[in-house]
Parts: C-alpha cells; structure tokens; sequence
C-alpha cells in the first residue's frame, strides 16, 4: 500500500472513530493528536481509543479538534510505518497540539522522544507493556512514576497472578504448567517477558513453559506438542503476529486463533476478552475500554489545571472475567455456581 491510500484510510478512519465520540475535525490546528499502533478496528487498541475520547466528552471537552493516525504495525512493513511516524512528528512540530495520545507500545516508542522536544505539548499513553523502565533509560521522563517532563499514562497490568487462581478454581487442583506460546515479533517477546516478570515472586513463577512462533508452521509444531505433554495444564496464546510462508504475509490473532484452537484442546487463557471473542476459553483480563478511559480522566484533569507531575503513572486498574461457553463446553469444563457468579461477561 502507498503513502497516498495509506492515508486516505486513516481519514476515512477518522470519521468513523472521531466524529461520533463529539470531537469536532477541524482544518487547522488540532488540539489532539491520537496515534494508535494498530489498525482502527484492533480488538486491544479500539476499545482504548474509545474510552479515552469518551472520557474527554464526560468531563466536558467536546469541541476539541482531534486528528487520529493507525500505524497497523502488525501488517504494514516498516518502511510505511516510518512515513507515517514522520508525518506524525512533522504535524506535532507544525501544529503543536495540547495532547498526543498513544495507544500501545509500537506508537510510544516511535514518539515519545520526538514529544519531550515539546514540553507544551503533553503525551499520555494508554495500553504500555513493556518495562517503563526500558524506555526511561532511553530517554529520561520519569522519576518512578511520577513524571519529570512532559509524559504519563497507563500502563497495561495483565493480572497474571489472578489469571492463575482463577485457573486453579476452575480445575479444582494447583497448577502443575502453564505454556505460554509466542510470537517472535517485538510485542509477542514484550507480552511474553511482562508474564514472567509480573508471576515473579508468586507460587506460579516456577509453571511457566515457553514456545516461541516463529512462523505459522513452527506454531503449528509447537500447538501439537502443548496438546500432548500431559504436564502441561493449559495455555496462554500471545501470537500477535507470525509470518506465513505459505503467502508471504503475516496473521494476526483473529486468523491464528481458529488453528490453535483446533490443536490444542486444553484451556487457553486469553489475555483480553476480545480474545475471548476469538474462541478461546478466557479468563481474567485488563479491561481495555476501562484502561483506555484512565488515560482520558488523566488528560481532563491536565485541560483542568492539573500540573502533568502532579498525575503519576498508574496501572490498569480494572479486570474483567469473560468466559467463552462454546469453548468451555468443547473442553468440557464445568463451574459451579459460586465460580460462575464471577464471571463478568458470558461469550457465545
């Protein structure tokens, strides 16, 4: 795809998104830019994207001008994705916006330097997986968590430790392992290390078993060997993006979970419940509507007076239960009534 079709996507994505959350487009400058680092519908960037415009308009900032970039990162090659991040930074020097939004790890990094040249310009984040700690080391914006320059946000908790016990209920024992198979892409090792490191220091950190994809085939390999090893209780799929040779482009989750599915016939512990959506069995997530709608409350209270080193860095704050009962009844898993009382959401 070309620069030129590439962003006459993004402005038709632009009013399918911006316009019915109350934010007025505009021809000039825009007081906010959104940069999300996946296509405009993605089941983890859209829900966040949505929230945080909603939370703007309940606090009553509905006639901000808002432009809005989808890099699609999982899909697009690099070289497309760097004009666009150029032209993102060439819009934030020409126009100076009061905000820039990022959503995911992919929009972060590529901005975040760019925006500390800008101190009157404030970036907050939403949905950051990767070690604040990483990016801190690069360029300096924080002290802990509380900001020393122009940046914060939310960062994306998976709640593994509550994903686990809740495991544990469900199959009425411990849990002896759990495999965690991943893409090799940047976020599929992000997502990966941020579950290791969030099961350190609990009784689960030991039950980890790794399975690297690096293509559709050797998923498909190491699908059948999580099916078959009987030490291995059930499953987290993080293949956000694996190559396919059979046609030289990549799939993504929503095409990948009907193979894994089909393979492994074990409890798959799905880290969203858009996930969930997908076919797998779920279980305990971040809530990303919820997520999305934290980094929003956060720029309000910045419109408001707020002094941006006064609004530290949180966690998501919010879980949510979802079950997929197709699946469930493939597995055929069965809860008790207390168990289901806490199930948040039903899926088919």
């Amino acid at each position: 795809m070309n620069t030129l079709s590439f962003c006459r996507q993004l402005a038709c994505h632009l009013l399918c998104l911006i316009l019915p959350f109350g934010l007025a487009t505009s021809a000039h400058a825009e007081d906010i830019i959104l940069v999300a680092s996946y296509h405009a519908t993605d089941a983890c960037g859209q829900p966040q994207f949505q929230a945080a415009m909603d939370a703007l308009k309940q606090g009553g900032f509905t006639g901000l001008s808002a432009k809005g970039y989808f890099l699609d990162t999982r899909v697009q090659n690099k070289e497309e994705v760097a004009k666009t991040v150029e032209q993102i930074k060439q819009d934030i020097r020409a126009n100076k916006p009061k905000f820039v939004f990022t959503i995911d790890d992919a929009a972060f990094a590529m901005l975040y330097e760019e925006v500390l040249h800008h101190p009157a310009t404030k970036l907050v984040f939403t949905g950051l997986n990767r070690k604040l700690e990483d990016y801190n080391q690069k360029a300096r914006f924080l002290d802990k968590r509380t900001p020393t320059a122009n940046i914060t946000g939310v960062f994306e908790y998976l709640f593994m430790r509550e994903q686990f016990e809740l495991l544990e209920i469900v199959l009425k024992k411990s849990v002896n392992q759990v495999a965690v198979l991943y893409s090799t892409d940047a976020i599929g090792h992000i997502l990966k290390d941020q579950i290791i490191d969030e099961l350190k220091g609990t009784k689960f950190q030991d039950r980890l078993v790794l399975f690297p994809a690096e293509d559709v085939p050797g998923m498909l390999k190491a699908a059948r060997q999580i099916n078959a090893d009987k030490h291995i209780d059930a499953y987290i799929p993080v293949t956000m993006s694996v190559p396919d040779p059979a046609n030289n482009r990549r799939k993504t989750m929503p095409m990948l979970a009907p193979l894994l599915i089909k393979e492994i016939k074990k409890i798959d512990l799905a880290l969203n419940d858009s996930f969930t959506g997908y076919g797998f069995f779920g279980g305990v997530s971040v809530d990303f509507y919820q997520m999305g709608f934290q980094s929003g409350f956060m720029a309000t209270k910045l419109l408001k007076g707020g002094t941006i080193k006064d609004i530290s860095v949180e966690n998501a704050r919010r879980s949510i239960v979802a079950i997929n009962r197709k699946r469930m009844r493939e597995l055929g898993i069965r809860m008790d009534p207390q168990t289901q009382s806490i199930v948040d959401k039903w899926i088919q």
